[in-house]
């Protein structure tokens, strides 16, 4: 939370400041404005949920719960199989909506650097959470670049090409219904 509130000020600080730039054009004509990175979340999510990272910890997920089988652990088996339930339910949200991936991104936070530096941009910020954008800001997507951080697979990346000709699905659409 503290992370979302820091980028958000960061987001807005620097919209000011670009806003100030476009008042002051005269003064400053030829600088470089500001450059943000966007991203589709929606295709992060899919990289992500389909990386052999995640593959691991639904694998052990499922050993955990066999093992609670073994044991005769029914507490133990209802608390796994709820949170892989849910683990699929947040995957599904992401991929298909609008909601943010901020911790599927801290998993790769070392490399994130390094997409900026390559983009020459300033700041990484899902397309989503864009609802404005001041005149002298240029947008660049570095969906592709963030994607391939999760390794993706060919059927990932058809996937993934698939969604960019798809609307995300509004959050108060989705099914919060695990079994579904």
């Amino acid at each position: 939370m503290k992370r979302r509130r820091s980028i958000i000020t960061f987001l807005l600080f620097a919209l000011s400041f670009s806003s100030l730039t476009v008042v002051q054009a005269g003064e400053n004509a030829g600088k470089p404005g500001l450059r943000v990175g966007v991203f589709d979340s929606r295709a992060v999510a899919v990289a992500y949920g389909r990386s052999p990272a995640v593959a691991e910890q639904f694998k052990k997920l499922r050993a955990d719960f066999e093992q609670a089988r073994a044991a005769n652990d029914s507490a133990r088996m209802k608390e796994l199989e709820q949170q892989g339930q849910w683990r699929q339910v947040r995957l599904h949200q992401q991929a298909f909506s609008t909601v943010g991936v901020n911790a599927m991104l801290s998993t790769v936070a070392g490399e994130l650097g390094g997409v900026a530096q390559r983009a020459n941009v300033s700041l990484l910020v899902s397309k989503w959470e864009t609802p404005f954008v001041a005149e002298g800001v240029e947008i660049v997507d570095v969906t592709e670049p963030l994607v391939m951080l999760f390794h993706p697979d060919e059927q990932t990346l058809k996937i993934i090409e698939q969604m960019k000709s798809t609307a995300p699905v509004p959050y108060d659409e989705l099914s919060l219904d695990p079994n579904l």
